[in-house]
């Protein structure tokens, strides 16, 4: 698996003009968090897509369990965080980004 990073678009107030990055499932993509990023997942593919946040996490020495979530297939448009810095990143300060099918799947990711 390789590590894609990603970087957030800064929202503005005229707008902005993301570039989606196209996800594999060979892939982990890693975003830098600061607590204020939104990520936006569309699937034009066939099947639906599961997405995973990693959670590194522990509470009293247990995991906290991963933050999973399906994509639909076909027209499928789904919004996700914000993601509170303290559960979701890892020590370098980022989310780590996955799915589990990639045919013809997005993610963009936008700091407000």
């Amino acid at each position: 698996m390789a590590d894609v990073p990603i970087t957030p678009v800064v929202a503005a107030h005229g707008g902005i003009a993301a570039v989606p990055q196209v996800m594999a499932a060979a892939d982990n993509y890693i975003v830098r968090n600061n607590g204020r990023v939104l990520l936006f997942f569309r699937k034009t593919g066939a099947g639906a897509a599961t997405i995973t946040v990693v959670t590194p996490k522990l509470v009293s020495g247990l995991a906290v369990a991963e933050l999973t979530f399906n994509v639909p297939a076909t027209t499928g448009e789904v919004w996700a965080g914000p993601f509170n810095p303290d559960t979701f990143n890892d020590p370098s300060g980022d989310l780590d980004v996955s799915t589990s099918e990639d045919t013809g799947i997005t993610m963009d990711s936008v700091q407000i």
